[in-house]
């Protein structure tokens, strides 16, 4: 089953095509959205042993010129060095304007790959081939490109909107089982706050998830990247609706960094971020314990509420204002009334924060 959906952005539109085996046959569909006479592969090579080599095949049988580019996976490599060795292998490879670059791998891969493309002659064309479930149902979606700068994640960035995203689900099948997870929790994100019914699928099928479960995956994917297409083409740059694609991510970027980006991936830190959000939530009348609850029960069964080490509220406080969503001194809060539906907040005072944040650190403290 093939699934193809839009995000709509005027003249710069694009499809999310999702569909098992999608990869090794995707060379005519690229080819009809770019005439580009060149492309370079920029890939890992564990991911371009299992995926890229087939995916090669396919667009040489179409006459395009392939340029391979490697690099090492990871979020210490999401830096200014790795992105100016791509642009400098780009400028020897002789790309011009009229050249292609297509991201194969992770929300590493895909961010790099996308500012490389945004800046070199200041743009030249974009796709992206996500082969993890984070970068499937999130990152690779939007057109938000970056590198992680002076100990800031994501702080140096553009937006470029990709040409394409072409979604394999089959590529989940060699992602290790933490990072399937992680993954995991931005499909429950969407869930919290767009659709109750998504969020009821790990409800309801939570062996069928776990065991990967081919069309339970296609429909979770599907349904996640249908809400940010939405999203994304209603509020391209994050001017209301789109942070709503925030929630718990408040949180999870300031554990993220506590932790030196060490100890958390980062569906483990929004997991926390999102249980968090609803324990502040419910501090605040904003929603019924049962909703709290439920979030809890869904993270938990899915493997994503492993025991946290210690950490100090203060400190996490004040981590929270690197946030680029906070303003004018003011943290920004993604917050929940029910599955299904969230609010932004400004305004929360710093005890019920500092409360908050007390109460998720003797919880998480006993996680097993």
């Amino acid at each position: 089953m093939k699934k193809e959906i839009k995000v709509a952005l005027g003249n710069r539109s694009y499809p999310i095509l999702i569909e098992n085996g999608l990869l090794p046959k995707c060379g005519a569909f690229v080819r009809k959205i770019t005439a580009a006479p060149k492309i370079a592969l920029l890939s890992t090579p564990a991911i371009y042993k299992a995926w890229g080599r087939e995916l090669a095949k396919s667009l040489q049988r179409q006459g395009i010129r392939l340029e391979l580019i490697l690099i090492s996976d990871g979020e210490k490599n999401k830096n200014e060095r790795v992105l100016f060795r791509i642009l400098k292998t780009l400028a020897l490879r002789g790309f011009q304007k009229d050249g292609c670059l297509i991201a194969l791998g992770g929300g590493v891969i895909g961010d790099l790959g996308g500012l490389a493309a945004s800046l070199y002659m200041r743009g030249i064309g974009f796709i992206q081939c996500p082969t993890t479930l984070l970068a499937q149902v999130d990152a690779s979606i939007g057109g938000k490109t970056a590198v992680d700068f002076a100990g800031i994640k994501n702080l140096v960035g553009t937006y470029h909107q990709p040409q394409c995203v072409l979604v394999d689900p089959q590529t989940l099948r060699t992602l290790d089982e933490r990072q399937f997870k992680t993954g995991l929790a931005e499909v429950i994100k969407y869930g919290v706050i767009q659709d109750e019914a998504l969020f009821g699928e790990f409800e309801d099928h939570p062996e069928l998830i776990q065991k990967r479960d081919p069309q339970i995956l296609l429909r979770l994917i599907s349904k996640s990247c249908g809400i940010k297409a939405r999203i994304v083409s209603e509020d391209e740059r994050e001017g209301g609706k789109r942070a709503w694609l925030n929630y718990g991510h408040t949180l999870g970027h300031a554990l993220e960094a506590y932790f030196h980006y060490g100890v958390l991936t980062h569906g483990e830190a929004v997991a926390y971020g999102m249980w968090f959000a609803a324990m502040l939530s419910h501090q605040l009348c904003l929603c019924p314990e049962n909703v709290l609850q439920r979030q809890r029960s869904v993270l938990k069964r899915m493997g994503l509420l492993q025991k946290l080490p210690y950490f100090n509220p203060g400190k996490i406080y004040q981590k929270m204002f690197l946030d680029k969503k906070a303003r004018k001194g003011r943290i920004q809060f993604i917050l929940t009334r029910k599955i299904g539906l969230v609010t932004i907040q400004k305004n929360v005072p710093q005890p019920i924060i500092l409360s908050a944040l007390t109460q998720l650190r003797v919880e998480a403290s006993k996680r097993r």
